[in-house]
Parts: structure tokens; C-alpha cells; sequence
């Protein structure tokens, strides 16, 4: 065989085969100069991530979501957009694989950024600080949307849909199993919307902005031979102007991110509850709901949420503190393994705490916090938008249980911050002196006497001589001109009774060099030079996540000392900036929890529908504020889904008798 000829080169001899690295010190030249150098690309390394983290969560939060940060995230902070598919706006299905592998589980958005969206009017000064108002200055109520997750899966436009990608899924199996009994309940039509719209009409119509319903899209039959996708509508809502002005259907196609396009259609909830946030609207708050979801007596604005007090927010007796996520010790079914991941999540963020789960009713949430709240977890966030059917894969973040807690968590956290960075670093050198560290003991003696009698088995006690903002909470809005709740009138806490973390915390065991840091009480463990530990980033960070028990005792400590507001906690009015930059915060992540006067079922089959439902209530006029009525009937037989329909048929008609604005 013939080779070409190669060309003659003369390559000089290294410097290694000459010997002329021989002598000791010319090698700890090179040693040194070797870890010099691995140092610095570690170094180089950390600031790209560090970028990485900031662009991300910047672009997320200021530019709408992944269009522009999917730009921006590579070795050297870019992805060119022949990785990612032509457009940003279209990433392709690669390209999406790319990004998940680039993005961090969490990343952690600056207050300073986080509360650029937020405007003061004037009044949240005094709010916050002292829990005052001029009530001279009445508000206006607020209007909220009703945002529906929405699908007739009875439809045969949709089945056929959904069938195509069902054959595609991971979770087919050859035996069709999974295909067969996966959607029995989970896309069934009993015809709720219809009443659930009826409910809205009847008892939530004066701060109504807008109706959302958000379903998947279906082709048309206006032209068979090539039929165009359209929303999903239900058959018997009008096309009138009234219906026009408080009613808007968004297919997937109108909310979903750009930069998801590949991710669209899915048949998953917690995927679309992910983008959720994303609808667009005149106003900030929302109440998500399902079809399955009902008011069942007069609501004000109050009981979803208040300008004071913020939106309300119910919780279930069961929680999660999950430190692990080994195969081993997940449950597989239900919402279970995603209640667990996110507990995981949450913990990685903020510490580890049992975190209660959300309330199976009305959810009211911010599209902000929304927003926010899934930019801090960019890849879980997008691993679960991408979700076509719910346990393609095993971990997928539960918005809901993500965006409250992150709520709750951040509020706390921005209390930290503001007391430790702004109020104890009195002279902002980043470092907690002698001085400084003097005027933090002296700011938590007299919470820790008020606790120095209990221990593990005495009931939590309330701090003496401070108001209980739940307790007023109605007065005050009805002062401030504003309808108090109406139906959740069972308030539980404020945010100015304090982050709700601290309700139940027990800090009889509390010690200083745990919580803080060891000596942080001797004068003289600094006197010679400074002690890394006490550097306020360090004391910051060790409240707010290493050990979130003994952050919940300092704020409950101080907050003792006053018997209302959060002034002791907030940064002096002399530094302008950081206290307005606290105010915001509060005022984005403020909450109110409450117990919901609600009744659940989950609806099996006939006899027991009819049991629970009428006989037991609605018929003896045991009527409450909110139902859920979740489809639990596992069984296609047409006998017993037709004998359960007409009991659930009944149920409706009885509760809902008069047709809405917006019905046919």
C-alpha cells in the first residue's frame, strides 16, 4: 500500500530529555508553579459558576425565564445556539438534555435582585417595623385571578393526543398496563368546571379580575384535511363579550416558557403547575385551582389574600424533612415521591426542618414568588416543566409545596439578613467586633430568660406582652377599609407575629457557641486578630441554613423585646438602602396561615359518594366554605361510572343550582 511521503520535521528535544530539570530547585520551581496554576483554574472555575448562578437567576427573574439565561450557561457562560437548536425560543429536544446537564439543583438570587419587581406605596414602613396604619388612608380591595388546570380528557381529539404520546413514554410497558390504568381517574369529565365556574359566580364575583383556564390543545375540525391545534374549550362556555372579558383559555402553547417548545403537550399537573406562573395578567396574585375545586358560601378578597397580610395559606398535619434521596427509602406512589424530593430540595436550600404539606384546596401565590421560587431550583424546574406524564422520572419538584415553603423561608430569611448584615455590622466592614457581637447578646437576654424555664415537654410559650396580629387581623383590615375573610376565619399566624418557623420552636437548649459561633461571647477571642468565624456572612449563614432551630430562637428572642412589629430585626433607617431593600422583601414573601373551612373527598364509588356526601352532609344543611370533590373511582365499568355520576350530578345541582354569566 502507498503512503505519501511525510514531511521531515525537526522536533527539538524537551526539556526533560535533556536533563535540565535536574537540580532540586528548578523542580520546586515547577511544583510550584504547577499547583499556582491548578489553583487558579479552580479559582476561574468558581467564578464562572458563581456567574453562572447570577446570570441565571437574574435573567430568569428580569427576562422572562429560560429564553435568555439558556444563552448563558455554558463553560464560559454561553451556549452557542447550534447546541441549543436555531432559535432560543424552539430549544430542541437535545438541547433541552444539554441545559438540564449544565443547570444547578439550586442556586441562591440575591434580596437586591430578587425585589427589583417590587414597588412601596408609603405605607410599609410603618407596617413592618411597628404593625401601624393610617387608617385615614383606605385601601382599595384587590383583584384577584382564578387560574384552572383544566382538561376534558373524555374528548376524542385529546385521547388521541395524549395515546401518541403515551406509546412513547418510558412508562410504557409491553403489556399496555400502564397505558390502560393510568388515566382510568386522572382525565375523567364529570362536568365540574361547569359548576366550579358556577361556584365562582356566586360567591367570589366582586374581586374577580380574571378567569384562566389552562388545558391542552386539540386539533380542529375546521379543516380535516389539515386540521390546526387549538385550546381545549368546554363545550358549554360562551363565546360572548362578557364571557371574552372575565374568561380566557390558555393552551400550554400560550403560557409555557419559549425556550420549552419541545416540552409541549404534557399531561402531567405538577409540569403545568410549574409554569404556572407564566400566564399573563394585570395583576400579581392568583388563586390556582382544579376543576374538581368549589366555593361553597360567600368569600371575600381577605380569604385568598390582603395587601397586610398577604395571601393565605393552609397546611396539612403531615410533613417531610427528607436528608436523603437513596433509592431505598422514597415511596413510589402517589405525590409521595415528589413531596419528598422537593422536602430534599428545600432543605438544600434553606436547612433541614419538617416542612408541613400543602392543604388540598384554593392555592393563592404570587406569580412572582411563583417565579422566583422555580428560578432558585433552575434544573429541577425544568426537568419537571419537561415532564410529559407524571413518574417518567422519579424526582420532580412539587410546585405548590415549593413556592409556599420558599415563601415562608425567605421572609425568615430576609429577617436574618437585615438583623445580622445591616443592624449588628454597625460598621459594615462585613465583621462582627467585640462591640457588635456585645450589642447581640444584649439584644436576645431578655427572649432568652422569658424561655430559660422550658424544656422539651412544656408547651411552647407565647412571648408575654405581645400583640397576636392573627387575633386582629380582621379588625385591621375592616379599619383599613377592606373586607375581612369571609370564610377562612380561622387565622393561625402572621408574618408579623413573626416568620411562621418560629410559632412552634422550643429554645430552651439554646447556647451560644452552637448557635453562633465558639467564644463568640469572650472579648478576648479576637483580640489578637479576627476571627474568621465571626465574619457576618459566616454567623448569617449559620442561622438562616447550617442550624435553622437557632436562627427561629434569635428572631423569637428579639422579637420579645417589643409588642408588636419587627423593628428590632430591621436595619437602622440610616442605611437607606438595605432597609428598603428589607421592606420589599417582607413585603413580596409576607403570608398568613390559616385552618381552611373545608371538606374533602375522595370519591370511590356510588354508595359511599352518596354516604359522606348527601346523606351525612348536604342534606342535614352541614354545608362549608370550600369542597374538593377528587375523583378516586377506579373502575371503567359503564354501570358503576354512570351510578356514580348521577350521585355526583345530584351533589352538584343541589349545591349549584343557577347557571353563571359566562354558561351556555
Amino acid at each position: 500500500m502507498y503512503y505519501p511521503s511525510r514531511l521531515s520535521l525537526k522536533i527539538p528535544d524537551s526539556p526533560l530529555e535533556k536533563q535540565a530539570f535536574r537540580s532540586r530547585s528548578f523542580r520546586r520551581i515547577l511544583f510550584s508553579a504547577c499547583v499556582l496554576s491548578l489553583l487558579l483554574a479552580i479559582l476561574r472555575s468558581m467564578h464562572i459558576q458563581n456567574e453562572l448562578h447570577r446570570k441565571f437567576s437574574f435573567d430568569y427573574l428580569h427576562n422572562g425565564g429560560l429564553s435568555v439565561a439558556s444563552q448563558q450557561i455554558s463553560d464560559d457562560a454561553r451556549i452557542s445556539t447550534s447546541v441549543l437548536g436555531e432559535s432560543t425560543n424552539n430549544i430542541s429536544p437535545q438541547g433541552i438534555q444539554n441545559l438540564m446537564d449544565k443547570l444547578p439543583e439550586v442556586i441562591r438570587i440575591p434580596f437586591e435582585d430578587a425585589v427589583e419587581d417590587i414597588d412601596l406605596e408609603g405605607w410599609e414602613d410603618d407596617w413592618f417595623s411597628s404593625a401601624t396604619y393610617d387608617f385615614d388612608r383606605s385601601m382599595n380591595e384587590p383583584k384577584l385571578d382564578f387560574v384552572y388546570n383544566w382538561v376534558n380528557g373524555s374528548e376524542d381529539g385529546f385521547k388521541s393526543i395524549k395515546h401518541r404520546y403515551e406509546l412513547s413514554s418510558r412508562l410504557n410497558d409491553k403489556a399496555g398496563k400502564w397505558i390502560s390504568e393510568h388515566s382510568i381517574n386522572r382525565y375523567r369529565d364529570w362536568d365540574e368546571l361547569r359548576y366550579s365556574f358556577r361556584s365562582l359566580d356566586a360567591y367570589a364575583r366582586n374581586f374577580t379580575n380574571k378567569i384562566q383556564v389552562l388545558t391542552n390543545s386539540i386539533p380542529s375540525s375546521a379543516n380535516d384535511s389539515t386540521p390546526q391545534l387549538q385550546a381545549q374549550r368546554p363545550v358549554w362556555l360562551k363565546l360572548d363579550a362578557v364571557t371574552q372579558k372575565h374568561v380566557e383559555v390558555l393552551s400550554q402553547e400560550d403560557f409555557f416558557d419559549p425556550s420549552m417548545a419541545q416540552c409541549v403537550p404534557s399531561f402531567d399537573s405538577l409540569s403545568i403547575e410549574s409554569q404556572i406562573h407564566n400566564t399573563p395578567s394585570t395583576v400579581d396574585q392568583m388563586v390556582a385551582l382544579s376543576d374538581d375545586m368549589f366555593l361553597g358560601a360567600d368569600h371575600s378578597a381577605a380569604d385568598f389574600f390582603s395587601p397586610l397580610f398577604g395571601p393565605m395559606i393552609g397546611f396539612k398535619a403531615k410533613s417531610f424533612n427528607v436528608k436523603s434521596i437513596s433509592k431505598s427509602e422514597i415511596p413510589t406512589f402517589g405525590e409521595k415521591p415528589h413531596l419528598h424530593y422537593t422536602s430534599w430540595l428545600l432543605n438544600h436550600r434553606f436547612g433541614e426542618r419538617e416542612r408541613r404539606v400543602q392543604a388540598h384546596f384554593t392555592h393563592s401565590v404570587s406569580r412572582r414568588v411563583m417565579k422566583e421560587a422555580m428560578a432558585s431550583f433552575p434544573n429541577p424546574a425544568l426537568r419537571g416543566a419537561c415532564e410529559r406524564f407524571r413518574g417518567e422520572s422519579k424526582f420532580q419538584i412539587y410546585p405548590w409545596y415549593a413556592a409556599f415553603h420558599y415563601s415562608i423561608e425567605r421572609f425568615r430569611e430576609a429577617l436574618l439578613w437585615s438583623f445580622i448584615m445591616a443592624r449588628m455590622d454597625a460598621n459594615n466592614d462585613g465583621y462582627l467586633d467585640w462591640s457588635e457581637r456585645q450589642m447581640l447578646l444584649q439584644a436576645i437576654i431578655p427572649g432568652r430568660k422569658a424561655t430559660a424555664g422550658e424544656d422539651a415537654s412544656t408547651p411552647v410559650k407565647v412571648a408575654e406582652g405581645r400583640d397576636r396580629m392573627f387575633y386582629q387581623l380582621p379588625s385591621i383590615l375592616q379599619k383599613a377599609g377592606l373586607q375581612p375573610p369571609l370564610a377562612n376565619v380561622k387565622v393561625l399566624w402572621t408574618s408579623l407575629d413573626g416568620p411562621e418557623t418560629i410559632q412552634d420552636v422550643k429554645c430552651h437548649n439554646f447556647h451560644i457557641a452552637h448557635c453562633l459561633a465558639e467564644s463568640f461571647d469572650s472579648p478576648l477571642s479576637d483580640q489578637s486578630y479576627r476571627n474568621p468565624d465571626f465574619s457576618a456572612a459566616n454567623i448569617f449563614s449559620q442561622l438562616s441554613r447550617r442550624d435553622p432551630k437557632c436562627g427561629d430562637c434569635i428572631i423569637k428572642f428579639v422579637l420579645s423585646t417589643v409588642p408588636r412589629g419587627l423593628e428590632p430585626l430591621l436595619p437602622p433607617k440610616s442605611r437607606r438602602r438595605e432597609r428598603e431593600t428589607t421592606i420589599k422583601a417582607l413585603l413580596k414573601y409576607q403570608h398568613t396561615i390559616i385552618d381552611p373551612d373545608a371538606m374533602f373527598v375522595m370519591v370511590k364509588d356510588a354508595e359511599q359518594a352518596e354516604t359522606e356526601v348527601l346523606d351525612r352532609t348536604i342534606n342535614r344543611d352541614k354545608h362549608v366554605t370550600q369542597y374538593c370533590f377528587n375523583d378516586d373511582v377506579m373502575t371503567e365499568d359503564p354501570e358503576a361510572v354512570a351510578k356514580v355520576n348521577r350521585v355526583i350530578q345530584k351533589v352538584f345541582r343541589t349545591l349549584f343550582p343557577w347557571k353563571s354569566r359566562w354558561e351556555e
